[in-house]
């Protein structure tokens, strides 16, 4: 139970919060920061100082104008630091990562009175490698090779940029990360520049000391509050946690945008195999054992396993080379094959056993050669090989032998067989592009991942906060539940929103003739637009597909040509600065966009006073993911409509909806044209889900 002590103190917080920042109080904001603060304080800990109780998860909806960002902080950083904990904030864009980082977090230190410190967490990705940029420069000796191995050599135009970098580094006006370089750099040039998790030597890397990621990483244990994304706390997790950040038991992760948490965990899960790819990286790894052995000779310790590496290589080519012909054959002129039920064909299953047998001794090798090569780069210890053949090799054996991990990963999730009573996998084989052809790629993702994050995120952090403007669907909080694998005991709470809605904004359902599956209802939408869209003021419209949208600026573009913008002509961040100089010129803006459009973007006042949906927001019906869970439900004798396509539609219309009204006193009009939320039985389901603006419904 919370403390009386606690509940002071965090309420004094608030009331200062609010005088030295000169904000309005408001019933949500003290209705989450009291409920988390609930949640929070009824922990209880075990002799380790860890959870040992159904407790310290909440989730809270709370919509735009609510001041979430303060709320939370307000009611977990106090009880993070008296339980020695860190607070870990994790987002799902950079926007509001950036805003986190760079304005609300300073703003709270400064009027809180409280000395904390907070650091940006990001992957290895994102900084600097010392290593490979001193090769790219000087063009070691051993260093050609094993770039010509991948084909990617550094272009001679980009020396002058890689020495301004060395400089900026070295003089410490530049800390590495690539996302503070204050210019874009192309990811032709950073790739030279920045190491994978099996190329980086860590500790044994001579440039150690002076590595941009690893004094990022230092700064995190001396840190209050980590502020981090979710796709680098899912790639945590799935290391096993507290491999990149601090383990879960020692955080109190807060997670904001949490809507997405689902779908960032089942890209994180899924596994892709592009048949041709494969063959590629295997003749790679076929050169670089002939100029590894060439140039450092086989160590005594590993003598069997690279010299029968090649006859293994050989037998996973030989696997490959018939497996193409039997999927092109199966995929025909398709983009994409669903295995139904997630049950792949006994003679496809026999080559992909093929291909696992001779791959599983190969990994074993490529595991043994990696830990030899950056056992050689340590001056501390004795190593099989001279330090430059090390030094030449160790990079591109560790991202081959990543590539021979993702293989077999992938192999043994395609040949997995579920049992009745679980879960099954999605397992499907689609089209792709590679390099100017083309491959066929095997694919497999859990359908859910509610297991996964149960076990290794919600049953082991110290305490956790899921927070967004959307995070009920139809008014409950099954649909996020079930999929992040939330516990039942948890905390969950809809906090009302500052916003008088019903005397700010009108949801219009326009007479329509046709509905959306009608030959006539593209004209009609044409029509529609052009004599309802106002030219002199703010509007967004919001389409379900790109073809349709396409549909619409041919016919509307030439009309509207000074005051339309259209996503993928320009970046979004570009389209959203344009629209908003139109408007400051005292001119009208138009914006067409998809589904990015419908959340993540702030047009407040005049910049936004209309926006339009033109279809309810159902997914692609060939999304396999969605396809596999419905065949799944419905074999259990379920509505995947109702309870899958339904609840993700009013998700999705409820966000595009919140583009209106961002600020109390902006007003505006919701326009959906899309006849069947007032004809329909769902109709008036979605309906009453949304904010309750003023309706007129036709």
């Amino acid at each position: 139970m919370l403390s009386q002590k606690s509940k002071d103190e965090i309420q004094a917080l608030y009331r200062k919060l609010v005088e030295k920042m000169k904000l309005t109080p408001r019933m949500g904001q003290r209705v989450m920061i009291a409920e988390i603060a609930k949640s929070l304080g009824a922990i209880v800990e075990d002799d380790s100082e860890e959870r040992c109780n159904d407790a310290g998860i909440v989730v809270v909806e709370a919509g735009t104008g609510t001041g979430k960002t303060l709320a939370y902080l307000t009611a977990t950083l106090p009880m993070a630091m008296a339980a020695e904990k860190k607070l870990l904030i994790s987002t799902a864009t950079i926007a509001l990562q950036e805003q986190i980082l760079d304005k609300d977090i300073p703003a709270f230190r400064e009027n809180s009175g409280i000395p904390f410190k907070f650091a940006l967490a990001k992957g290895r990705g994102r900084y600097l490698c010392l290593v490979k940029l001193d090769k790219a420069l000087q063009q070691m000796s051993g260093l050609l090779s094993t770039v010509d191995l991948f084909d990617q050599a550094p272009e001679a135009a980009d020396q002058a940029l890689y020495e301004d970098l060395l400089s900026s580094y070295g003089r410490g006006d530049w800390n590495g990360d690539k996302d503070r370089l204050g210019y874009e750099i192309e990811p032709s040039q950073w790739r030279h520049l920045t190491a994978t998790h099996r190329e980086c030597s860590n500790r044994r890397c001579e440039q150690f000391q002076n590595c941009a990621f690893y004094k990022a990483r230092g700064e995190l244990d001396t840190a209050d509050i980590i502020i981090a994304n979710h796709d680098l706390v899912l790639s945590d997790l799935v290391l096993g946690g507290g491999a990149v950040l601090p383990a879960p038991e020692k955080l109190i992760y807060v997670f904001d945008e949490g809507h997405h948490l689902a779908d960032k965990a089942l890209n994180h899960f899924k596994v892709e195999i592009g048949v041709r790819a494969q063959r590629q990286w295997l003749k790679q790894l076929e050169k670089a054992l002939e100029q590894l052995i060439t140039q450092g000779g086989i160590p005594s310790s590993m003598m069997h396993s690279i010299r029968t590496a090649p006859e293994q290589i050989a037998e996973c080519q030989q696997a490959l080379t018939f497996l193409w012909p039997m999927v092109q054959e199966m995929l025909g002129e398709a983009e994409r094959l669903r295995f139904e039920f997630g049950r792949i064909p006994e003679e496809l299953k026999g080559l992909l056993q093929n291909l696992k047998t001779p791959l599983q001794p190969l990994l074993q090798c490529l595991d043994k050669l990696n830990e030899a090569l950056q056992k050689s780069l340590d001056p501390k210890e004795e190593g099989e090989f001279e330090r430059s053949v090390a030094e030449s090799f160790q990079a591109p054996i560790g991202i081959l032998f990543s590539r021979s991990e993702i293989l077999w990963d992938g192999l043994i999730w395609l040949l997995a067989e579920e049992a009745a009573d679980v879960t099954p996998y999605a397992r499907w084989m689609s089209k792709t592009a590679y390099g100017e052809d083309w491959d066929i790629q095997l694919c497999v993702s859990p359908i859910r991942v509610a297991e996964q994050l149960r076990k290794s995120l919600w049953w082991r952090c110290y305490g956790a906060v899921v927070t967004s403007a959307t995070l009920t669907s139809l008014n409950t909080f099954n649909q996020i539940a079930i999929e992040t694998g939330l516990p039942k005991w948890a905390n969950f709470q809809k906090v009302v929103s500052p916003f008088d809605y019903p005397n700010i904004g009108t949801i219009r359902v326009p007479k329509l003739q046709h509905d959306p599956k009608a030959e006539g209802y593209q004209e009609e939408i044409n029509n529609w637009l052009r004599d309802n869209i106002n030219l002199k003021e703010g509007s967004l419209v919001l389409f379900s597909s790109r073809a349709q949208m396409k549909a619409c600026n041919d016919v509307l573009y030439p009309e509207w040509r000074d005051e339309l913008l259209v996503q993928g002509f320009l970046p979004k961040s570009e389209i959203v600065k344009r629209h908003q100089e139109k408007i400051d010129e005292g001119k009208g803006g138009v914006i067409f966009g998809l589904a990015s459009f419908a959340e993540g973007i702030d047009l407040p006042g005049n910049y936004l006073t209309h926006v339009v949906i033109v279809k309810i927001p159902f997914a692609v019906p060939d999304d396999p993911l969605q396809a596999a869970t419905s065949e799944w439900m419905e074999s259990q004798g379920r509505n995947p409509f109702m309870e899958l396509t339904l609840p993700a539609a009013s998700v999705r219309l409820v966000q595009a909806a919140g583009r209106l009204i961002r600020k109390e006193d902006d007003v505006g009009v919701i326009s959906i044209l899309d006849k069947r939320i007032v004809s329909s039985r769902y109709g008036r389901l979605l309906l009453d889900a949304l904010p309750p603006f003023k309706r007129q419904l036709h």
